[in-house]
């Protein structure tokens, strides 16, 4: 309803101002992103609702925790992002220094 509400201003606006259609055209953008927005809030609440009821495959679970563990990384400090890090860069050296080893 309000999509053809917004879509008679923009009309409106098209025959008042010169920038007119630029007016609707964003207009009838920002709905667009908006209704994008909206569905993936639902798409992501639907996975939530699946995963708690367990109503989810193998492929589908494993893609679920995936998703939340990328999700929980972005939400990390930058104290614990270095933490990470200095872990994740001493394995690398040990890695290196036993393929250096071996190859020797």
């Amino acid at each position: 309803m309000y999509f053809v509400l917004f879509l008679l201003i923009g009309l409106v606006l098209c025959y008042l101002f010169p920038f007119g259609p630029i007016v609707a055209g964003g207009i009838v953008f920002a709905l667009v992103v908006d209704q994008y927005r909206q569905t993936m809030h639902m798409r992501e609440d639907i996975r939530d609702i699946k995963n708690h009821l367990g109503l989810m495959n193998k492929g589908e679970a494993q893609e679920y925790e995936m998703d939340k563990e990328y999700t929980q990384v972005d939400q990390l400090s930058s104290e614990e992002m270095n933490m990470i890090n200095r872990r994740i860069e001493a394995e690398l050296e040990k890695d290196s220094k036993s393929i250096n080893r071996e190859s020797l």
